[in-house]
């Protein structure tokens, strides 16, 4: 009996070493398998953020480009209007057309709000 109690003390020590060493694994595999996301979601937060900066870039050259060639047209309106008009009406004139354009563009391009403003 006594050889019997020696054998079962034997078999539970090295289960209890099994044990440790098992939940020391699934530790060290959950940590690899953090890292292995937390790279994988800074990879993807990277990119993100790369692909929004170049379309800012983009849009503000854009920018740029439009509102230099508004001003070019406006210029070559104005020119081409003082040939007949004096500066003062010409303008006059092309300060009003922005006005209407701006108001027509405004009432296109801006919705109007789906719950009404109290006044």
């Amino acid at each position: 009996m006594k050889a019997n109690d020696n054998n079962l003390t034997v078999e539970g020590q090295r289960r209890e070493e099994e044990l440790t060493e098992l939940a020391v694994r699934i530790l060290s595999d959950f940590a690899r398998i953090v890292a292995a996301e937390a790279r994988l979601v800074e990879t993807n937060i990277v990119e993100a953020a790369n692909s929004l900066v170049d379309r800012v870039y983009i849009a503000a050259i854009i920018v740029v480009l439009a509102a230099g060639g508004v001003v070019a047209m406006l210029s070559s309106v104005v020119l081409l209007l003082h040939h007949w008009m004096p500066w003062w009406q010409v303008l006059g004139a092309v300060g009003i057309c922005a006005i209407v354009v701006a108001a027509v563009l405004r009432r296109a391009v801006i919705p109007q709000p789906a719950v009404p403003v109290a006044r």
